[in-house]
Parts: structure tokens; sequence; C-alpha cells
């Protein structure tokens, strides 16, 4: 927003929950405006496939009133990203680019143009073309501002209306009456196509606001309407209000009311062309294979971290401590690579309980070891939260990593210092923001165009935020990590265990790393305990018909925890 305000281009990238962010800045940014482009281009995740809901994020853009633009291919996620920029400073608003997983996890062909040289004026104004322009409490007020965003609505819509092709283009080919939002547009062209039907088809790259005058001629052509659109009714909703609006009694299904598509989940082939198929009245053959079928045939598994990943040697430690000290533990788990500490779960099946007391369960590896698991900054409140309700049946533990310590939990610690919260505070700082690209953290010390930077220190930082009980260890060593957590957890008040190592995997690729030393199993010392694969490195393999472990040499990258858990010392070194 600050280079938005000065009149340079710039955009946010982030997927629906980094959203939820800058609701803030988002929501009151719209009162006044930008100068420069700023295009926030988010990607939604149906299906929630690496994130932790399925929310819609174009509700956002409706409730700021600003523009939402949504591809439908790659080319068009390139495409539209350039005419954001465009309407943005046309109508001095944010506009928003609504991505999905099927656009962003897959590949397509991309046509090149031109592109574009010159630079805006940086430049600053405070009463640019308002008075007080970027205070919104500054005169004429927040109300007249407000004003001012709903009087930019009908330029939105002429905007979106005037769109040439392959934008918000319709078809008209039949009696019923299809409207397709971004990818799934697709999804009904295949069913279209398998099915041998033809309809009056509007291909919708805006759910917000909607071409209205080319939805109005498709709803007067059309006996009945079907919206096909990734997660929430929001194009649905737009469409029935218009109807109703305008007085066209047609009738409109979708994802809401008269739902042919459930109200949950991403679209497929498979239920858009089932639900195109009621839709028309025809019948199609179900040659699906049933669910429950699939499920007995595939092994249920969990993710892994990576061979030699510092976060296993640090939830071994925590495992072993709490089974020595934490009697009926919580663990609060927070984003990143460390979340795998609670996919364990579904790799076996759990009965649910109903009881209103504290019950301890077995944890078998370090997969099953977070309680809780929400949002980044998560892990450090709900610590707070569960010990001021009074929870005293075992240790309450808050996670987190480098990169969501400073990102989202200096609140939380200053909290927990204030007002003495006896929790402990595990940091895994490995230096990076690994699991979403190696993306710098302020401990790497490097900046964002891979410069020299000041690298920050978690533990000077928690003592300047009051906490009295700092201590780092490596996780590599899993004794010494241990040690460190029982220590901690012997403290009265907030407590901070910083189990800190490099990033294995970025160590090797930076070639800051190379393993001398690989490690292999003697069988004749193995008993077969499978200590080693609880541990969950996926370097550790076990032979069930020989009952023994084994170590893939492929995978291992000689960092030797494996060799310290073993109870028969049956993993030894190799010495290349």
């Amino acid at each position: 927003v600050g280079a938005a305000v000065v009149g340079a281009r710039s955009m946010a990238t982030m997927k629906n929950a980094g959203l939820n962010w800058i609701m803030d800045m988002l929501m009151t940014v719209v009162y006044g405006g930008v100068r420069g482009g700023l295009v926030i281009y988010v990607a939604d995740d149906p299906g929630a496939h690496y994130s932790s809901n399925e929310q819609d994020t174009r509700f956002v853009a409706m409730y700021g009133k600003f523009p939402c633009l949504e591809p439908s291919n790659q080319h068009e996620a390139k495409e539209l990203t350039k005419i954001a920029f465009d309407i943005s400073e046309k109508l001095e608003l944010p506009v928003m680019v609504r991505s999905l997983t099927r656009i962003s996890h897959s590949s397509g062909d991309v046509i090149l143009g031109s592109i574009r040289r010159e630079r805006n004026r940086i430049a600053f104004d405070r009463h640019w073309k308002m008075p007080y322009r970027w205070n919104v409490y500054g005169p004429p007020g927040p109300v007249e501002k407000h004003r001012w965003l709903m009087e930019r609505l009908p330029e939105e819509i002429k905007i979106v209306e005037s769109l040439g092709e392959p934008f918000n283009f319709l078809r008209l080919e039949g009696e019923l009456g299809i409207i397709a939002c971004g990818i799934a547009h697709g999804y009904v062209v295949e069913a279209l196509n398998s099915l041998g039907l033809r309809a009056n088809l509007l291909k919708l790259n805006t759910p917000y606001p909607i071409p209205e005058e080319k939805v109005l001629k498709l709803l007067r052509s059309s006996k009945k309407v079907l919206v096909v659109e990734e997660n929430e009714p929001v194009v649905e909703l737009q469409v029935r209000d218009l109807a109703q609006r305008e007085g066209i009694n047609v009738k409109i299904y979708g994802r809401h009311k008269n739902s042919l598509i459930e109200p949950y989940g991403e679209l497929t082939h498979e239920n858009v062309r089932r639900a195109i198929a009621r839709f028309f009245e025809v019948k199609i053959e179900e040659n699906e294979v049933p669910g429950a079928v699939l499920d007995d045939l595939v092994v249920p598994r969990s993710s892994m971290l990576c061979a030699g990943c510092p976060h296993l040697g640090a939830y071994w430690a925590l495992r072993m401590a709490l089974a020595r000290k934490g009697r009926i533990p919580i663990v609060n788990g927070d984003i990143g690579c460390y979340e795998q500490g609670g996919y364990g779960i579904y790799a076996k099946k759990v009965e649910p309980s109903f009881s209103t007391e504290s019950k301890k369960y077995r944890i078998e590896s370090v997969y099953e070891m977070l309680d809780t698991n929400y949002i980044m900054g998560g892990g450090y409140g709900l610590a707070q939260g569960e010990f001021h309700a009074g929870y005293r049946d075992g240790t309450i533990v808050g996670l987190a990593g480098d990169s969501t310590f400073f990102h989202a939990d200096l609140p939380s610690i200053a909290n927990a210092v204030v007002n003495r919260a006896n929790v402990l505070f595990l940091a895994l700082d490995n230096s990076w923001t690994a699991m979403t690209g190696h993306q710098p953290s302020p401990t790497t010390g490097e900046d964002a165009r891979g410069g020299r930077a000041a690298r920050l220190d978690i533990e000077k930082v928690a003592r300047a935020l009051g906490v009295e009980y700092v201590k780092k260890a490596d996780p590599w060593n899993l004794k010494e990590m241990q040690n460190a957590i029982e220590e901690a957890m012997d403290v009265e008040g907030p407590k901070l265990v910083i189990a800190e190592r490099f990033c294995t995997l970025q160590a090797i690729r930076l070639k800051q790393y190379k393993p001398k030393i690989m490690y292999k199993v003697v069988e004749d010392k193995c008993i077969g305990c499978k200590l080693c694969i609880e541990f969950g490195c996926p370097a550790n393999i076990f032979y069930a018909e020989k009952n023994k472990a084994a170590v893939d040499v492929n995978l291992c990258v000689g960092c030797g925890m494996c060799a310290q858990l073993c109870p028969t010392k049956a993993i030894v070194e190799v010495v290349e």
C-alpha cells in the first residue's frame, strides 16, 4: 500500500489464509484508494489440499467493493494480472486476482507480449484529488470516503462489461443457460462436449462485480440457469439478486439453493459432468469406483519431513521429555514444515472420545505430536488461553518456527510475560521459511533480494521482551535437546527453548553441508523395536519379513540422530 500511495505499481501475493492477515489494511485502504496500481494476487485452495480451510476470498472483494478477476487457465492468469494493474489505476482502487490450486499447481502455455517499460512518477501529495486523501480519519472523514468508494461501483461494472474476448464471453446456443466462472469453464465445456449438449454459456472472469448486461442477456434467453464456480456461491448470489431486481422469473441452480453441486469440496470433471446431466435431465452411466473401495486399496500414510530435518530431533526430544515429565500435555502447533508433526493422524483410524476429562494418548511417532493446529501464531496464543482457562493436568507447549516467531508471535510472548503464563515455548529455528520455497527469514542473514542483511537473534528478542529463561539446543543432539526441554519444564512462568540448526535440505542445496559419514544397520544387533521408524526420518526403513531395520543410503544425510536413539547401538557409522 505504501508503494501504491506514492505512485508505484505494487503487488501482494498470498494464499487464502494470508489474506486474513491483511484484512485490517485492505478494508481501510479502499476508503481513499491508491495512486499507483495495487494488485492483490490470492490463491484459494478448494479441497483444502494445502490449507486449513476452503475459504472463498472473492467475498472479501465483494465486501470491500473492489474488483476481483478470476482466470480460467495459466495464460489468463498472466493477462488478467496485467489488466488488473490498468483497472486499479483507472479506479484508484486495489484489484484482486484470484487463482486456485489447480491453476497454480499445473502448467500451461503462456503467450508472452510486450513489456511495459515506463515507470510511474514517485511522488506524494497529501491532498491528491481529495483533502487528506491518505488519512482515513482526516476530513472529510470515513463516511464521505465510503461514499467515494460506493460511487465507483457503476464504473467498476462498466469496466467489466467492456472486457474483450476471451474474457466474460457470452455464447447463445440453446434453451438452457450456464455461467462458468474461472477454471469451471474448462470443466463445463468438457462436460458439454462429452454429453453432446449445447447451452447458452457465459465464460465469466469477473466474479465481482459481474457484467450485469451480459448476465441479463443470458437470463432472458434461458429457461433455467446453472452457475458453476469454485467454493462459495459468490456469483450465484449476485445472479439471483440481479434476477430479482429485474423481475426475471427463471430458476437458478448452483451451490447455494437448488444445489446440483455440493457446497463444499472442489470441482472435478466428474461432479460437474454429473451436475450438468441432472440440469439437462439426461441419464449418464456412473462408472466411478466407490470411495470405500478405494479407501481399502490405498495404504494410509502421512507426508514426512526431509531426511535429517532438525525438526525431527526437536520433536523426538519433546516426545521423550513429555513422556517423562509432561503428564497429560497439550502441544499447540503452528504453520510451517513442522506442522507435519500432526500429519501422522492420517495414517491410522481413531475413534472419537466423548469424555469431559483430560485423557492421555500414546504418541507412536513424531508425526503425532501436535494436539492443536490452526493458523500462524496460533501455537503460542492457544497455549496461554489454555493456561489462563485453568488447565493444570499437564505441560502446555506452544510451537513456532523462526519465521512465524517474528511474523506472528511477538505479541503473544509479550502477553505471556505480562500475564505470567506458565507455558513452554519452543522455537524451531532452521533459518529459512522452508515450507513455501526457502524464502529468507529474519534469522537467515539475507534480505528479500538475496543480499546480506542483519541476522536477528531469537534469544535476544525474547529476553528483550521479558522472557527470563531462554535456552538454545542443537536438535541433532537428541540428549542435549531433551535435557533443555526437561529443564525448562521445571521453570515457572513463560520459558523458551530454541532448537537451532540450519535447514538440512537448504544446507545441501547451498553446498554448505556435504555428508561425510553415512550410517548402516548391523542386522545382528537390530532387535526390530522400530524406534528408528517411529523417529520418522524417511532414510530409516524396515523389512517386515526379516524384522530388521535398514538405512536408505540414497537418502541418508549423516546426521546421526537415528544412531543416538537406537537402544542396541545397531546403527553405526560408515565413513566414505
